[in-house]
């Protein structure tokens, strides 16, 4: 599974990097409980900038893209909900 996360200022401001650590954190959770989830790897990749803010006026950040789905306005609970469903066994 791949998952990026935006890194530009506005998501930055807005919780970028505490997505980034409890998806670290849920690495070492899979890890350590291998007998609940699937064998997919979970690749992580905070990418610089996704250009999606600068395309509308509304408030969509952060941005996080899980195997090419975007979330707007992602927030550390939904992204783990979202990783942890397609991975558990």
């Amino acid at each position: 599974m791949k998952v990026k996360v935006c890194v530009g200022s506005n998501c930055t401001l807005l919780g970028a990097m505490s997505i980034l650590d409890q998806i670290d954190d849920l690495k070492i959770i899979i890890s350590e409980d291998s007998d609940n989830y699937n064998d997919e790897e979970l690749e992580v990749e905070a990418i610089r900038c996704l250009g999606f803010c600068k395309n509308t006026d509304e408030k969509v950040a952060p941005i996080v893209v899980i195997d090419g789905e975007t979330m707007y306005n992602a927030t550390s609970q939904t992204v783990m909900e979202k990783i942890v469903n397609k991975i558990r066994k």
